[in-house]
């Protein structure tokens, strides 16, 4: 559908076919949506969820969600499904992929609130957004310091290691890894690795075995969506590279991993046991 299609379907669904207007706006959200994981965890987390009354496809944790309706998808809502379930406050995400949709429910006369998801900045950013939206910014800011003392957690467990030399791998065909900029390249930071790949490319870069080579990696965490033995197999002739000779080709969990919510602290604690066992 173009966008000015979506307009009109969006128009007439809040002129509503059975005469019923908009539900009033309350002091906080009262009916929200959420359009992206991440921000889905942190209002579960605020204590709200009993107000979300929709969420995308993606969106499954916690284990409420799943009886939650899905309106589309994370780069695809369905603006008439969104707006269908007559929110007060929508939450999303920025992407090129959704822009359109985000823009027509603005158009719509919905209150959409942009949040990001890439930093632990970003996180705390969202957290303290979300949290002043729907008016629980005492429970917004427990949240945040109770992320930031289990983060904490996490360094002090590895305070006493040496600094090992880590490539996080998220696809193995092409090879992508964690870049610099990221949260997953923080969360590294924070469990007591250096992230060899902090100054290549972009965020996510493509990188070549003869820069694994080249960077040396101690350990290899490989969250890529694929068997262990697959990036096994990838790295096994780079005999030269640490992480292979030793064997620290780590396979590590992607779902916390890649999502800057409220389980952040599970994603550094289980990158801290990766890359200093025992």
């Amino acid at each position: 559908m173009t966008a000015p299609g979506a307009a009109l379907v969006v128009l007439a669904l809040l002129a509503g076919c059975d005469g019923a207007a908009p539900p009033p706006r309350a002091a906080g959200a009262a009916r929200v949506v959420v359009l992206a994981p991440s921000a889905t965890e942190t209002v579960f987390a605020l204590g709200a969820g009993d107000r979300v009354v929709g969420v995308c496809a993606q969106c499954d944790y916690p284990a409420a969600t799943a009886k939650l309706p899905k309106l589309g998808g994370y780069l695809t809502p369905s603006v008439e499904a969104v707006v269908g379930v007559r929110p007060d406050l929508v939450i999303v995400v920025p992407s090129p992929g959704n822009r359109e949709a985000v823009r027509a429910i603005e158009r719509a006369g919905v209150r959409v609130l942009v949040v990001q998801d890439r930093t632990l900045d970003d996180l705390f950013t969202s957290i303290a957004a979300i949290a002043g939206a729907l008016e629980v910014s005492d429970a917004g800011g427990r949240l945040a310091a109770d992320l930031r003392s289990r983060l904490d957690a996490v360094r002090a467990r590895v305070a006493s290691q040496p600094r090992a030399r880590v490539l996080l791998v998220v696809g193995h065909s092409p090879l992508i890894v964690a870049g610099g900029g990221t949260l997953q390249g923080e969360l590294v930071e924070i469990a007591g690795g250096t992230n060899v790949a902090a100054d290549v490319g972009n965020a996510f870069p493509q990188v070549s075995l003869e820069l694994v080579v080249a960077r040396a990696p101690d350990v290899i965490l490989d969250a890529a969506m694929g068997t262990e033995e697959g990036g096994r197999a990838l790295f096994a002739q780079l005999t030269t590279v640490p992480a292979v000779a030793n064997g620290r080709i780590v396979s590590v969990g992607s779902d916390v991993l890649f999502r800057a919510g409220p389980r952040v602290p599970e994603a550094a604690a289980a990158l801290a046991a990766a890359i200093h066992p025992g």
